[in-house]
C-alpha cells in the first residue's frame, strides 16, 4: 500500500496526464468554445456523480470559492486560446505557484519558504524554457485573460485546501456551473459530427472526469504548492499527444524541439527532485 505521502502526488500525477489530452481532443472540434465547455462539463459532472454516488453538494463558503475557481480558470483559459497564442495562454496561467505564495503571504500570513520560492522559481525558467521557440509577443487582452486564469488556477488548490470545503462537492458544483452557461449555446454551434462527438466525450469523461478524480483524491495528501507545481507536468505532455496525433492524422507532424525537451526535462526533474526533498524533510522533523 502507498503511503498518504506518494499517494497524493501520484495522484495529481495521474490528474496532468488526464489533463494533458485536451489540447489534441480541441484539435477535432470545430464548435465554438462555450459548447465545448458546456457539454465537457455535462459529461464530467456526470461521471463524477457516479463515482461519487451522490449529487448532494453542501453551499459552504469553501465550497462556493473553489467552484467558482473552478469555472472562471477553465473559462478564462479558452478565451485566452482565443485571443493570444496557445503557448502564450499556457504558461501564463501556470504562473499559477507564485500566485499560490502571494494568495499565502496576503490572505493566511504565510511566508514562503527558500525551498517553495527555489522550485517555482526553477520550475517557472522551465516552463520558458519550454516555450522559448514558439512564444511571440501575442494580444495584450489574452495574456490578461491567462494571467486571470493563473490566479483562478492559484484558487482552485488555495480554496481545496480549506477546512469548509469537500472537494468531491466543489469541484461537482464548478462542472455545474460551466455546464448552465455553456450548455445554451450548443443548440447555435454544435453539429453532428461523430469525431467531434468522440472527442468531446473523451474530453468530458478522461480530460475533466478522471481528472478530477484524481485531483479529488490527490490534493487531500498534498500541499497546495506541490500539487500545482506537479500540475506544470500537464504543458509538457500536451504536445507529444498532439505530435503522435498529427503524425497519424495530418501531413505535416508537430514535433517538440530541443528547448521544448529541455523545458520539459526541467520541470519533471523540479518536481520529482521536491517532492523527494519534501518527504525527507517531514522525517526528519517527525520525533
Amino acid at each position: 500500500m502507498l503511503s498518504d505521502n506518494r499517494k497524493g502526488p501520484l495522484c495529481m500525477v495521474a490528474a496532468s496526464v488526464c489533463w494533458s489530452f485536451g489540447g489534441v481532443c480541441i484539435a477535432f472540434i470545430p464548435w465554438g468554445a462555450m459548447s465545448i465547455i458546456g457539454l465537457r462539463a455535462l459529461f464530467a459532472a456526470v461521471v463524477f456523480a457516479i463515482y461519487r454516488r451522490s449529487v448532494k453538494i453542501t453551499l459552504t463558503k469553501g465550497n462556493i470559492l473553489g467552484a467558482l475557481c473552478l469555472s472562471a480558470t477553465t473559462v478564462l483559459f479558452v478565451f485566452a486560446n482565443k485571443l493570444t497564442t496557445a503557448a502564450a495562454a499556457i504558461l501564463l496561467q501556470f504562473s499559477a505557484p507564485v500566485f499560490i505564495i502571494l494568495i499565502h503571504l496576503v490572505f493566511y500570513k504565510k511566508k514562503p519558504r527558500l525551498s517553495e520560492a527555489v522550485a517555482v522559481l526553477i520550475t517557472l525558467s522551465g516552463m520558458m524554457l519550454f516555450f522559448a521557440d514558439r512564444l511571440d509577443s501575442g494580444a495584450l487582452l489574452g495574456n490578461l485573460l491567462a494571467i486571470a486564469s493563473g490566479i483562478s488556477f492559484a484558487g482552485v488548490f488555495v480554496c481545496n485546501k480549506r477546512d469548509d470545503t469537500k472537494p468531491e462537492q466543489a469541484l461537482l458544483l464548478g462542472f455545474g456551473i460551466n455546464a448552465i452557461i455553456g450548455l445554451p449555446f450548443v443548440f447555435i454551434q454544435v453539429t453532428a459530427d461523430i469525431i467531434a462527438w468522440i472527442a468531446v466525450l473523451v474530453l468530458g469523461i478522461v480530460q475533466v472526469g478522471f481528472a478530477y478524480i484524481f485531483f479529488s483524491i490527490g490534493i487531500k495528501r498534498t500541499p497546495a504548492l506541490l500539487a500545482c507545481l506537479i500540475t506544470a507536468m500537464e504543458p509538457v505532455l500536451n504536445p507529444i499527444w498532439v505530435a503522435a496525433a498529427t503524425s497519424l492524422f495530418f501531413a505535416e507532424a508537430e514535433v517538440p524541439g530541443a528547448f521544448q525537451a529541455a523545458g520539459g526535462a526541467v520541470i519533471v526533474l523540479t518536481v520529482i527532485c521536491y517532492n523527494i526533498w519534501l518527504e525527507r524533510q517531514e522525517k526528519l522533523d517527525k520525533p
